[in-house]
């Protein structure tokens, strides 16, 4: 679970690391379709990557256009770049 007293750059950690990680499982399960281990270790991580995403967006905004669509307001240029 996500902690809410992580840092931005923490929680921003979490949302790539476990992006990753569910790529890499897609990845293998491309090969090994029939590997159940993969497939809930897979959907496991999906949730987890879900919950980071959401948890930070929640705390500091969109991390996507499709997250700011449909929001009154274009929250992107209110924030520091990366290089900020």
């Amino acid at each position: 679970m996500i902690s809410s007293s992580k840092t931005r750059s923490e929680m921003l950690k979490d949302v790539m690391e476990t992006g990753f990680a569910a790529y890499e499982l897609q990845l293998f399960l491309d090969t090994h379709p029939d590997d159940e281990a993969a497939l809930e270790m897979y959907a496991e991580i999906v949730r987890k990557a879900e919950a980071a995403k959401k948890a930070y967006e929640m705390a500091y905004g969109p991390l996507t256009p499709e997250a700011a669509a449909g929001k009154k307001e274009w929250t992107w240029i209110k924030t520091p770049w990366p290089w900020e």
